[in-house]
């Protein structure tokens, strides 16, 4: 089936160094005791390549200081109350604490709102359906905006510190880990540099070409062959007409003596062979960079740009439960407040079989996904495994996915993960 633009556009839409001033780094034992018992507010910066969040965590008591939400530590919110209050925090956190690059201030707009409680050393989203208490909730609000210069430093002024705190602590997280930051009243600025590897950005590369695996190059040296046909007809015709003159063999010994010293230079042939296979090493190369195209696509925030890079690596029926997967697995938003951006992925195995009666190959392929989760102000790594059949064809001189069915997926064990302490 093809699918029509505005569905493509709708499930696209539910996706999935620095100097420092008037800050202090925070000890492990801070951060310990901290973790244990969180503050009434905080804030934290996300910095990747693609984009910067910025995330307020606060208690609703806490943020009466500066806006009368006209609670009290018992007040009941219940899901309805809940949802009512979500857009007037929004509207009154979009103008607070500034963030700028070279004095030019970052459009942010609201990404999500979670009322959560804290679990152990860290938090968890309220249930839907459950009513809490005003005195025992913390906020989550975190604002998006896409990072056009990963290279540029950060400046943010935080202007929601409360008159009964000394200070409040701010975390910022990028692909290197997180550092924590204390900003106070008189000094409440931070100037920061996100740490980046240079290729962070870089499109994955393209797909072997088309002909890879049904053809094969071979060098030959076309200039040395035409000097040693040329000397080989002027010594026979030579030879039949007896005329063997030193002018002549003096011109076959240059001209072979060129065709040895000339070998090096030489062009290729294509030899097809339309009948072989593609082998399963070959598929694995075809279906890699496919793969990490797809993943790279969702970095975009404008979905213009989404349709038109994944429309290079996919096309009909692959793109449904491409969004779907995707929505479930990686834009986890709805259930824990986090956002995943993919890092690496792998193949494990991939066996490949012939498309019956027309090019291309089906492929049964295991790989494994590498993703970075941010929340509550650190980053989490995460894996998933998946295993899935498809189908790749040649179309207009390249390889597309045209067909996909996913038959498994499972969250793999993440590598050994330093503590909350560590992290942070």
């Amino acid at each position: 089936m093809v699918l029509s633009r505005q569905l493509f556009s709708l499930t696209l839409y539910s996706l999935l160094g620095s100097i420092v001033f008037g800050q202090d780094e925070r000890s492990p034992e801070e951060t310990a005791e901290a973790t244990s018992s969180p503050a009434p507010i905080s804030g934290a910066l996300y910095l990747d390549a693609w984009q910067i969040e910025k995330e307020f965590l606060f208690t609703p008591m806490a943020l009466q200081q500066w806006y009368d939400l006209g609670l009290q530590s018992d007040s009941n919110l219940s899901p309805e109350r809940r949802a009512s209050l979500k857009p007037v925090i929004g509207n009154f956190l979009a103008s607070r604490c500034l963030v700028s690059i070279r004095d030019e201030p970052i459009a942010f707009t609201l990404d999500r709102i979670h009322f959560i409680q804290p679990d152990a050393s860290e938090f968890s989203p309220i249930d839907p359906d459950d009513t809490v208490l005003a005195g025992e909730t913390w906020i989550s609000v975190v604002f998006a905006a896409p990072h056009s210069d990963p290279r540029q430093a950060l400046q943010l002024v935080w202007d929601l510190i409360p008159e009964t705190d000394d200070f409040v602590t701010v975390k910022v997280a990028d692909p290197e880990g997180t550092r924590i930051f204390e900003l106070n009243r008189l000094n409440p600025a931070l100037n920061i540099r996100g740490r980046f590897r240079p290729e962070e950005r870089a499109p994955p590369p393209p797909a072997p070409s088309v002909n890879q695996g049904n053809s094969q190059k071979i060098p030959v040296p076309l200039l040395s062959m035409s000097l040693l046909l040329a000397a080989i007809l002027v010594g026979f015709t030579s030879y039949r007409k007896k005329k063997l003159g030193v002018l002549r063999i003096s011109a076959i010994a240059l001209a072979t003596i060129a065709a040895i010293s000339a070998r090096g230079i030489s062009g290729e042939i294509t030899l097809k062979a339309s009948t072989k296979a593609i082998s399963d090493t070959d598929a694995a190369e075809i279906l890699d960079p496919l793969l990490r195209a797809i993943y790279h696509s969702f970095n975009y925030t404008d979905q213009e740009q989404q349709y038109e890079k994944l429309s290079l690596v996919a096309t009909g029926e692959a793109l449904t439960p491409i969004f779907l997967d995707l929505q479930r697995i990686l834009r986890s938003r709805e259930r824990d407040g986090s956002r995943v951006r993919v890092k690496d992925l792998g193949i494990s195995k991939c066996i490949a079989t012939p498309v019956e009666g027309r090019p291309g190959f089906e492929a049964l392929c295991s790989w494994q996904a590498e993703g970075r989760v941010g929340h509550w102000g650190h980053f989490h790594d995460r894996s998933n495994a998946y295993r899935a059949v498809f189908i790749v064809e040649p179309l207009n001189g390249t390889w597309k996915i045209t067909g996909l069915d996913l038959q498994d997926r499972e969250r793999k064990p993440a590598h050994p993960q330093p503590s909350q302490q560590q992290l942070e």
